[in-house]
């Protein structure tokens, strides 16, 4: 059976970096890669058939250059490195049909922009489960109960626990009737520490949750959230699931044109 992609591009910045490869990136524009890695996802009503997040990606470098003397980080002006991004973003999308498309928020990007498709990859990697934690934001509406629903319907087959952590409203009020409705699961509330499950954390996150996520080990999330390594799925965390992934395509770039300079150095003594 064919497989389903989303196309994602992802805009971030290489912090503490130059232009590594003699690029002069001002006339040549930033380069838009691919990352090897897929993620598969289920999302929505009926999936049983994992489809897959393909993700491309560009990073600006936090400096444009040296400076002469002393060889000092020198900093983009800022309608530079806006033409550099948006010149990138338009280039993903004419030759590789990117659509969709993030910036970390470092780059004024934010919570609005995670897609569902981001979320749903991240919490496909806590299989297999059949209990779940969910919290849900204090106020909203059909989007936001939506969102709950089809992150959660591929499993609710197999989930025997559904474990509400939060405020009640009309949002848990809603998701209650759909899990009984639809699945006979009646949900249950709980306002201690999550263990031994994953915690779908759809409440606010914005770019400072995402911050302070950056430097997070996985004994700091069991710490911080009462749950074991990486089972806590909020849009901050996936949010650096992806960044983290992205970068790690970078250095891997970085290493390989070091590696081949190097080499070719070495043939021309």
């Amino acid at each position: 059976m064919e497989t389903n992609y989303k196309k994602l591009f992802y805009m971030g910045i290489a912090y503490d970096a130059c232009p590594w490869d003699g690029r002069k990136l001002k006339k040549n524009g930033l380069p838009v890669k691919k990352l090897s890695r897929e993620f598969p996802y289920l999302l929505g009503e009926g999936r049983t058939a994992a489809e897959k997040l393909q993700v491309y990606f560009a990073l600006l470098p936090e400096y444009g250059g040296k400076t002469l003397f002393g060889r000092k980080p020198k900093s983009w002006k800022a309608d530079t490195a806006g033409r550099l991004l948006e010149e990138a973003q338009l280039r993903a999308e004419r030759a590789f049909d990117c659509r969709e498309h993030m910036m970390e928020p470092g780059l004024n990007g934010g919570r609005d922009q995670v897609l569902p498709e981001l979320l749903a990859a991240y919490l496909y990697r806590q299989r297999p489960f059949d209990r779940i934690c969910v919290s849900l934001p204090d106020e909203g509406g059909e989007r936001e109960l939506e969102l709950a629903e089809s992150l959660l319907c591929p499993y609710l087959p197999r989930i025997r626990q559904v474990v509400f952590r939060g405020k009640e409203s009309g949002l848990s009020e809603g998701l209650e009737e759909y899990l009984y409705d639809e699945f006979g699961i009646v949900m249950v509330r709980d306002y201690g520490r999550v263990k031994d499950m994953p915690w779908l954390d759809l409440q606010e996150d914005g770019p400072d949750s995402f911050k302070q996520n950056l430097h997070d080990e996985p004994h700091d999330a069991e710490r911080r959230y009462g749950t074991k390594g990486n089972g806590h799925i909020s849009l901050a965390t996936a949010l650096k699931f992806l960044d983290t992934a992205v970068k790690n395509g970078y250095n891997t770039d970085v290493n390989s044109y070091r590696k081949a300079a190097v080499i070719d150095r070495y043939q021309n003594l």
